[in-house]
Formats: C-alpha cells, sequence, structure tokens
C-alpha cells in the first residue's frame, strides 16, 4: 500500500472523526448543565469506549464493526469535550471547533512531508517520537501562558492525531487493515479522560470530603485495642498496690 494512499486516507478519516467529535460536544452544549456535572458527561464517555472495546475486540474481523467502534469512539470524544468545557467554564462555537479539526489535518500532512526527508524514511519510528517530543516540548509552555478554548481543545485533538499517525506508520496491506489500526489507534481518546479527569478532579480538590484525612494522620488520638474484644488500653490506670 503506497505512502501517499495511507495519508489520504488516514487524512480522511481524521477529519471525519474530530468533526464528529466537534459536533457531539457542540450540540451537548444545548443540555442545561451545572458547572458541577461535568462528570457525568465523563463517565458517559468513558462508558462509551468501554462498550466500543468491547465490541471492537470480540468482532475485531468486521470491517463495518471497526468503522462503527471508530464513529463511536469519535463521539466518545464529544462528550469528554463538553466535560472539559463544563468543568473549566469554556465554550467553542462550531465554527472555531471546526477550524480546530482543520488545524489538526494540517499538522498531520506537515508532518507526512516531513517525513519524505530520506533520514526520517529511513527511521520512520524514531522520526516520530521526535516529532512529538518536539509538539509537546512547544505546546505546554504555550497552554500555561495562554488561556484560549482554541488551544486546549487543539491539544486534546492532537493527542488523538498523533496515535493515528502511529498508525499510518504500520504496515497495512490493504484499506481494511489501516481502519483496523486506526480503530485500535482511536482508543487514545481514553488517555484524554484520563487528562481531563485528572485536572478537573484536581481543582476540584477543595470540596471534596477530606475529613477522615485527620484520622490517618493523628494516630496518637486512636485508642488502641487488645485481641478478643478487651477494652481498650489507655494511661489512666489506677497506682499498682505497693506493699
Amino acid at each position: 500500500m503506497s505512502t501517499i494512499k495511507k495519508a489520504l486516507f488516514v487524512s480522511g478519516a481524521t477529519l471525519l472523526f474530530l468533526i464528529v467529535a466537534s459536533a457531539v460536544g457542540y450540540l451537548l452544549g444545548f443540555i442545561d448543565t451545572d458547572r458541577g456535572s461535568w462528570y457525568i458527561f465523563l463517565l458517559f464517555g468513558v462508558g462509551m469506549l468501554v462498550a466500543s472495546g468491547v465490541t471492537a475486540f470480540l468482532v475485531r474481523g468486521s470491517t463495518p464493526c471497526n468503522v462503527f467502534c471508530f464513529c463511536v469512539n469519535a463521539a466518545a470524544l464529544g462528550f469528554l469535550i463538553r466535560a472539559w468545557y463544563i468543568g473549566r467554564g469554556l465554550e467553542n462555537n462550531f465554527l472555531t471547533m471546526f477550524l480546530i479539526c482543520l488545524a489538526c489535518v494540517g499538522c498531520l500532512w506537515v508532518y507526512f512531508l516531513l517525513g519524505l526527508i530520506p533520514a526520517a524514511q529511513r527511521h520512520p519510528i524514531i522520526f516520530f517520537w521526535i516529532i512529538a517530543f518536539v509538539t509537546v516540548a512547544a505546546y505546554i509552555p504555550a497552554a500555561i501562558v495562554t488561556e484560549t478554548t482554541f488551544l486546549s481543545t487543539f491539544g486534546y485533538y492532537m493527542l488523538v492525531v498523533a496515535a493515528f499517525i502511529f498508525a499510518m506508520l504500520l504496515e497495512a496491506a490493504d484499506l481494511r487493515e489501516l481502519m483496523r489500526h486506526l480503530t485500535i489507534s482511536a482508543y487514545s481518546v481514553f488517555a484524554v479522560a484520563v487528562i481531563i479527569a485528572v485536572i478537573l478532579l484536581s481543582a476540584d480538590g477543595g470540596d471534596l470530603p477530606l475529613d477522615f484525612v485527620g484520622d490517618l494522620v493523628t494516630p496518637g488520638e486512636k485508642k488502641k485495642k487488645r485481641r478478643g474484644g478487651a477494652p481498650p488500653v489507655t494511661d489512666d490506670l489506677p497506682p499498682a498496690n505497693v506493699p
């Protein structure tokens, strides 16, 4: 299977995946929610990924099934993006989200063109990890110094796109096998779920009921008990009878 054919197929599948995710995330914004309900959308997204994963494992040889699971994972990403928007108090219109999709596909083609360099062709996996490292190193400072909904959404989408690029590097005899690689790579959405959950739970940590921590860090206040249900040992024992 030619490299250009793989690149065209992967870029088309990537654009479809991201547009579905963006459409789901945008339409979910019409549901009346409060900021504390982000975890409901996250759980829905994770549940969809789990159901899709079980289906893809059981019916692994069916191309229609792989396409279905691929689309389900895209919808799951939409639920996760909506959870992120709710938890962080952010919002994007659909045009902005569509432009993010195009930017991600553009990055995919930049990678593809750079991959035509002879050194990159000789060591495609090493080249992939170098590009991934440079991209992350550039993205993290940009995410810290800027506060835009565009950048955070772009970062989550690019994490999935990176998995699709890796799938493009794998050997595939035909489009059917390449579609299977893309479906498996689409489960990188789990990583998005973990990152969102960690960030939002950390932000809400001050509101969690942590009273039990006091019992864990103050063992001196606990009463030691003897085995067999004996009364607790205390320091208030009567003085011993001295003859």
